[in-house]
């Protein structure tokens, strides 16, 4: 059985109006969480911050973490930074979207898109506990908050080029007309000749299937029938970067470190989600674990087989 990390967090970036605060202290911190509570040594982990978090050095550094990897192996993939969209080019996207990580150098003609993340993950043998920390966020145009705790923050996410924006909307706009058509016929041909007292239950039947389909789109980038996702927050709420107990910090990271400390590392990871979100009940962020049911209930970075 082997164990790899690597931890990518970045401050400073070619654009300096994007300065985050707390993302390398976040790597430092999961460092010594690995090695404290999961039996990480110091070769067994990457870490990757500000300019030598490029592009292609992050690519370089998952093909360490993943390449050869096999059964009974436990891998875990911290991304520490802003996070953003731009429109899908692949037209595989309900939303009409890519999301992208930003790394140190992010280009927004080459971004390092969410479909790129998906192929990656997408050769992880079965039986491998991969785990992919996402303290970033996708959404949201909000750059300063001040929450009533009085804590102030910044988002990690940034707002993209109104041409991308402008792209994002159009569209959207063309998908909502196609889906509008589609679920209008969809749903005549359903109820032709059923009973109208029979329509309320096929109509419900009929937005359930809706309703799993987008669900199906809405976790592409990650197996989550294969492995855990743990993210900084919802798809429609910004991941903070704060100052917390005297430490720039991202505030995911931070909650996630104060309940590992709190339960010596003993958590499953259903526990570890439950604990982290009761600390960050200053933040209007909830984040959110994404895996298979029956991996709620394994404990944080156990082997698999």
């Amino acid at each position: 059985m082997a164990k790899k990390a690597l931890l990518v967090g970045i401050n400073n970036f070619t654009r300096p109006s994007w300065k985050l605060n707390g993302c390398v202290n976040d790597t430092l911190d999961l460092q010594n969480l690995l090695q404290s509570f999961y039996g990480f040594t110091s070769e067994e982990i990457r870490i990757l911050h500000d300019k030598d978090a490029s592009q292609q050095a992050i690519r370089d550094n998952l093909g360490w973490l993943l390449n050869g990897s096999a059964a009974g192996d436990v891998l875990l993939f911290h991304f520490s930074s802003h996070g953003t969209q731009v429109d899908d080019q692949g037209d595989d996207e309900w939303e009409c979207l890519d999301e992208v990580i930003v790394p140190y150098d992010h280009d927004w003609q080459k971004p390092f898109r969410d479909d790129e993340l998906r192929e990656l993950f997408g050769k992880i043998p079965a039986g491998v506990n991969f785990n992919f920390i996402a303290d970033c966020c996708h959404s949201g145009s909000i750059q300063r908050e001040l929450l009533d705790s009085d804590i102030e923050f910044k988002s990690r996410y940034i707002v993209p080029p109104r041409e991308i924006r402008n792209r994002i909307k159009a569209k959207q706009e063309k998908r909502d007309a196609e889906a509008d058509a589609w679920a209008s016929e969809e749903l005549s041909k359903l109820l032709l000749g059923i009973p109208v007292e029979q329509w309320a239950a096929k109509i419900q039947e009929f937005m359930a299937l809706l309703r799993r389909r987008f669900r199906e789109n809405k976790y592409g980038v990650v197996k989550v029938e294969r492995h855990v996702l743990l993210a900084a927050c919802e798809d429609r709420q910004t991941a903070a970067d704060a100052t917390l107990e005297g430490t720039a910090r991202g505030a995911f990271t931070w909650a996630l470190g104060k309940a590992i400390r709190a339960a010596n590392g003993d958590l499953t990871y259903d526990q570890l989600i439950t604990r982290t979100a009761g600390y960050l009940g200053d933040f209007q962020q909830k984040p959110q674990l994404e895996c298979p049911d029956q991996l709620r209930g394994l404990k944080v970075c156990a082997a698999l087989v």
